[in-house]
């Protein structure tokens, strides 16, 4: 028996015993189980996060071919409500993509590792397209639900507003990063000159640009460098908020529309100190995932509320059948209240934003991290084990920090 139709039992049930308002709330705060798309994305993340970098690639290419075969099959249901699955957003396709890159440089695989930044930087691509056509009609129907958009207002300015929501610097400084370990620094600095059109705040893509820079053309091969990415805070999530609407003038429904909640993280930034206490790097925010999240959802926003318009018009024609027949009712309420839920589904062990740290290392010394709060305060010191023995021109290491 699937969940869905164990959901469906159930919903009957309580329709039965407890009327119909109150099964429909039971269900949007019933945890539906998560798509296999997100099921094998947050699974490769663990494993990546665990150093166990095979088993990671193989559940982040089960979630890339979840998400392609979604685009390339037919839309067969006749309603919106039909749709069950999740297959991402367009920021999961590319961080999905950027940490296999990751994957593949770990393992020393740099072919592979190019290949995944190429597949980042076209879906990048095909999303700006997406987010044109979003933002375009954002704008029109945003005086039409201005009502229910004023409530996000507050989600918003927790957020970088100018953010941009479909390209992120996190492939173009991994391709950098590939560009230099083939000593094609002038490739490099392109990379990341593009990378600070996106992030241009970004300290370390201001460094690294200088960096490229002095060493254009030809990368110095004595230079090698550590490069330290890091993992910080738990992501936002989706959750569901109920936002009272007028049908018509005698009817009000609740429309079930989601929102994010964003945690706060206690980390401002990384030090690398050397063995004399000296900080000779400190790491700055290569990628405001948070912000991504949340500005993509903005400009989805008018188009999902106007989808959830016409559902509660079905809805309402549902509760009529509904007193014919308790059972198909119940189960058309099922299908649209699926739907609904559907929407909160995200990549939860996403971080709240990827910080990067970058220095020339001296030999025979010794290197600690140090994790600063937010009051300046080190909360966690640890020493670096830095070892270049591998075939890669760099050293490359990587860090979740809650």
């Amino acid at each position: 028996m699937t969940e869905i139709i164990k959901i469906i039992i159930i919903l009957e049930l309580i329709f039965i015993f407890l009327g119909c308002q109150r099964a429909s709330d039971y269900l949007h705060k019933t945890v539906l189980p998560k798509s296999s798309f997100l099921q094998n994305s947050e699974r490769g993340l663990q494993k990546f996060r665990e150093n166990k970098y095979h088993r990671s690639i193989k559940s982040f290419k089960k979630a890339i071919d979840i998400y392609r075969h979604a685009e390339n099959k037919p839309i067969v249901s006749l309603s919106d409500i039909a749709i069950m699955d999740y297959y991402g957003e367009g920021y999961d396709k590319v961080f999905l993509h950027n940490y296999n890159a990751l994957n593949y440089l770990m393992l020393e695989d740099l072919e592979n590792a190019n290949i995944e930044t190429k597949n980042s930087n076209f879906v990048q691509q095909e999303e700006k397209k997406k987010y044109i056509r979003q933002i375009r009609n954002f704008y029109e129907k945003k005086e039409k639900y201005k009502a229910i958009l004023n409530r996000y207002e507050k989600l918003y300015k927790q957020v970088n507003e100018k953010h941009n929501p479909y390209q992120n610097p996190f492939a173009y400084y991994i391709s950098a990063l590939l560009y230099e370990e083939e000593g094609l620094c002038d490739e490099a600095y392109i990379d990341i000159k593009n990378a600070l059109n996106f992030e241009p705040k970004s300290k370390i893509l201001k460094d690294k640009l200088k960096f490229y820079a002095q060493k254009r053309f030809l990368c110095n091969s004595q230079d090698r460098r550590v490069e330290l990415f890091f993992d910080i805070g738990i992501g936002a999530v989706k959750q569901q908020v109920k936002v009272p609407v007028k049908i018509d003038k005698e009817q009000q429904k609740m429309l079930y529309l989601p929102t994010f909640k964003l945690y706060k993280s206690r980390v401002d930034h990384v030090n690398i100190i050397d063995a004399k206490r000296n900080i000779i790097a400190r790491s700055s925010v290569l990628c405001d995932v948070d912000a991504i999240k949340v500005n993509a959802f903005k400009a989805q926003l008018p188009s999902l509320i106007e989808k959830m318009f016409k559902e509660s018009s079905k809805d309402i024609a549902s509760s009529v059948i509904a007193e014919k027949s308790s059972a198909v009712g119940a189960a058309y309420n099922a299908f649209s209240v699926i739907y609904s839920q559907n929407n909160i589904q995200t990549w939860e062990n996403l971080a709240k934003h990827i910080d990067v740290a970058s220095f020339i290392p001296k030999k025979n010394m010794q290197y600690s991290l140090q994790i600063i709060d937010k009051n300046g305060k080190i909360v966690h010191e640890e020493k670096l084990n830095i070892k270049f023995n591998s075939k890669l021109k760099n050293r490359y290491h990587y860090y979740y920090i809650k």
